[in-house]
């Protein structure tokens, strides 16, 4: 393997867990990371401006917009 597609292989495994997409969690990966629970996650994911994403019948939540998102509904009971 070459130098620099070993370097990235090790970015993503350091930025993301191993993980090929490191800004998208599924909701039992967000639940944990975030120290939410499960139905709350599912309750978020129905709100209109909640940033996720769902492929086949899998939903992923973007991380990168869900720092944003914490940010504009701060002081918000969501």
């Amino acid at each position: 393997m070459s130098g620099r597609l070993e370097s990235e292989k090790n970015a993503i495994k350091q930025n993301g867990n191993g993980r090929q997409y490191s800004n998208l969690y599924s909701v039992k990966e967000f639940s944990k990371v975030y120290k939410i629970g499960i139905n709350t996650v599912y309750r978020l994911c129905k709100l209109n401006d909640f940033p996720f994403i769902q492929i086949g019948g899998k939903i992923y939540i973007v991380a990168d917009e869900f720092v944003a998102w914490v940010n504009k509904n701060r002081g918000k009971v969501v």
